[in-house]
């Protein structure tokens, strides 16, 4: 899904390129009708637009903020226009250089001339200059994509960070209560002589601890909503909008996505990500441009002269018009040419080694995140539930106050409290991971 989100966002710019050179070969259509294929699904600018089936009237999925993200981003918008750029140097590599024109008119003794050259060096200088300008363009285009690609990454994570400040309000909300309740008994216990002032003094300072952890997760769900909003490009929009709520039933809360073997995420991530496909682009436009540097060593014009002869007649001969390459042979060009080639391929092995960092780190941890979870969920969330039963049961046999019962149901909120922590841990490593592998892996929360 994210490879072909994105897909939409360059595939047509990057077709129209490709095609748009300068005196494109005749009936070469196909570029055009992929454009009209592709139109109705490429955001237009302008005020925001929503792709087809998503609304803000109602709560937003995952996949929807995405999509949102991918059509409105302002810093993925701006990025597109280097795809324009290249555009025009693809244009400018096609276009023909411009024939010169010398005239002498007949005055006294000098006959009507007129010289017309034309540059011959194209026949072979631009079809190695479009080459490398359309090599160019398509790097260009998987750049994009990889940005496209940390978009997703970074709305997802956002996407889940709003959903953590949510979990975390409403576990504060039932915080507060109980913690009120534990206050309202103790001051009943105070009054009857049970206990002393110091006790129920801190029964208070929690409440007001508890207040003020609230109003921080308040603040930290506003925050977490506006980073979202930024994300998706509604910063500027009169708009309001909701995130779905965390799915909790059982098999979403027991869900642990199976982590693949080192090796496997490293031909996933060196097959599918496009910065280095990008890379390997690098070179060969690189490689390109040397081609065409060389093969401005050489220069030449036909040339066509047109004199007035003894009559009234004019006779045009041909010529040759050449640049002698004895001093300048384009040295420069071609050994910074070379240069080029060189850090290309150096590029390509740092973004190589950069992906394996990134990938060992990102499954590093995900394999932590899942095994922090597991054993959460497996032992200590457990026997928080279990002192809970125990304390009901104690309180029905008259062994116990109900006192004990709310201080055990507050051991509960807090581990609940972390666990949503540990799921949003999990949640980010995965979508990190599969932002190193540049697809979507199948794992569902």
């Amino acid at each position: 899904m994210i490879k072909s989100a994105i897909a939409v966002l360059t595939l047509l710019l990057l077709s129209d390129a490709l095609t748009g050179a300068a005196s494109p070969a005749p009936g070469d259509d196909a570029g055009q009708g992929t454009q009209a294929r592709m139109a109705p699904q490429i955001p237009p600018s302008g005020n925001l637009k929503l792709p087809e089936g998503v609304s803000l009237e109602r709560p937003l999925s995952e996949d929807h903020a995405v999509a949102i993200a991918l059509w409105n981003n302002a810093a993925l918008q701006a990025d597109l226009a280097a795809l324009a750029v290249a555009r025009a140097d693809l244009l400018d590599a096609g276009l023909l250089r411009n024939p010169t024109l010398q005239l002498l008119l007949p005055f006294g003794y000098t006959q009507f001339e007129m010289l017309l050259n034309l540059p011959g060096e194209v026949l072979w200088q631009r079809p190695k200059r479009v080459a490398a300008a359309k090599v160019e363009v398509d790097r260009v285009a998987q750049g994009l994509e990889q940005n496209g690609l940390d978009v997703v990454r970074d709305v997802r994570c956002a996407y889940y960070d709003l959903q953590l400040a949510a979990d975390r309000v409403r576990l504060s909300q039932e915080a507060v209560k109980l913690r009120t309740e534990i206050a309202a008994l103790t001051d009943k216990r105070l009054r009857a002589g049970d206990i002393s002032e110091l006790e129920a003094n801190a029964a208070r300072i929690e409440v007001s601890t508890a207040e003020e952890q609230l109003a921080r997760n308040q603040s930290a769900r506003m925050s977490a909503h506006a980073r979202l909003r930024f994300l998706l490009g509604l910063e500027s929009e009169q708009v309001n909008f909701e995130i779905a709520a965390r799915d909790t039933s059982g098999a979403a809360a027991s869900s642990v996505p199976v982590v693949p073997g080192i090796e496997d995420l490293f031909k996933d991530a060196f097959a599918h990500r496009p910065d280095l496909l990008a890379a390997t682009l690098a070179i060969e436009a690189a490689a390109g441009r040397a081609k065409w540097e060389r093969s401005r060593t050489f220069a030449f014009a036909e040339l066509l002269s047109i004199k007035r002869g003894a009559g009234l007649d004019f006779s045009p001969r041909g010529g040759l018009l050449a640049e002698l390459p004895v001093f300048h042979r384009n040295k420069g060009g071609i050994t910074r040419a070379d240069s080029e080639v060189e850090r290309a391929g150096a590029q390509y092995l740092a973004v190589h080694h950069r992906i394996a960092q990134e990938v060992r780190e990102a499954r590093t941890q995900l394999l932590q995140a899942n095994e922090s979870l597991v054993h959460y969920r497996s032992r200590i969330l457990p026997q928080a539930e279990e002192g809970v039963r125990l304390a009901g049961i104690a309180f029905q046999a008259g062994e116990e106050s109900y006192l004990l019962v709310l201080e055990a149901t507050r051991s509960v909120i807090d581990a609940r409290m972390r666990e949503v922590e540990l799921v949003n841990e999990q949640r980010r490593a995965l979508a990190q991971l599969e932002r190193s592998i540049g697809r979507r892996r199948d794992a569902k929360f």
